[in-house]
């Protein structure tokens, strides 16, 4: 609950003082999926981790969707409209991707085609013009933060009632983006927000880096290594995007 508190405190922060770039790849850190799977393999035995964190990277391409959806919709419609159309789309796209097969180097395959999908067809919106709101203050940041955390300790406690596929895909849905994606837009206006998303798209590399390394050691390695060595992809990642020059001509 935290963890997700700060990652949204995080991301809504860095956009006005860093910019969207920085903000969206600060997105990617796995401060959400990273407390999830720790208390997943307290509870459960490897092969039960290794199939979640499989059908996390399928759910990371129903993200992109979700993001992809959001720097569609965010120029013409409200906040909140534009996040029932985003979430609508997720879940679709979740409910299809829980007839996936158990290859975590193929959801990863369809991940990196979904992004090169979604950076194409927001590629239009890249040099979109806006005028930038208020920033929201430290009090409304945290409140947001707060009650993403929450949402994430409910999603985590009921998830583990539901199976392997079903806790790996409600363990990756974007709960931190929704708040992160309504406070840009009610603060920071919409070109701040498609920026901020279109940024994403790259950052969510870093989850589907964290959660591939764990589908693949998790049952080869201690519970441990495998969460360390997977968060180590995941930062290494981000700090690549951070300072990327190719993503920035995307």
């Amino acid at each position: 609950m935290a963890a997700t508190a700060l990652v949204v405190v995080l991301v809504s922060w860095s956009v006005g003082a860093f910019g969207p770039l920085i903000g969206g790849a600060l997105a990617g850190l796995p401060m959400v999926l990273g407390p999830g799977f720790y208390f997943l393999s307290q509870q459960f035995p490897a092969d039960y981790v290794q199939q979640a964190a499989t059908y996390a990277v399928y759910s990371l391409s129903a993200t992109q969707l979700f993001l992809l959806l959001i720097i569609l919709c965010a120029p013409t419609l409200s906040p909140w409209r534009t996040l029932l159309c985003a979430v609508a789309g997720w879940a679709v796209a979740a409910l299809l991707l829980s007839f996936m097969p158990v290859q975590p180097v193929l959801g990863l395959a369809l991940f990196i085609a979904v992004t090169a999908f979604s950076l194409r067809v927001s590629r239009r919106l890249a040099g979109m013009k806006g005028t930038s709101k208020a920033k929201a203050g430290w009090g409304l940041l945290i409140f947001r933060g707060a009650l993403a955390g929450l949402l994430v300790a409910i999603v985590t406690t009921s998830s583990s009632l539901l199976g392997p596929s079903l806790s790996g895909l409600i363990m990756a849905f974007p709960i931190g983006y929704t708040v992160v994606a309504v406070t840009i837009h009610q603060t920071l206006g919409a070109a701040s927000l498609v920026a901020t998303l279109r940024s994403a798209l790259w950052g969510t590399g870093s989850l589907a880096g964290f959660c591939t390394t764990l589908a693949l050691t998790f049952t080869h390695l201690h519970w441990l290594t495998a969460l360390l060595l997977a968060a180590a992809v995941s930062i290494a990642i981000t700090l690549l995007l951070v300072f990327r020059p190719w993503a920035r001509r995307s």
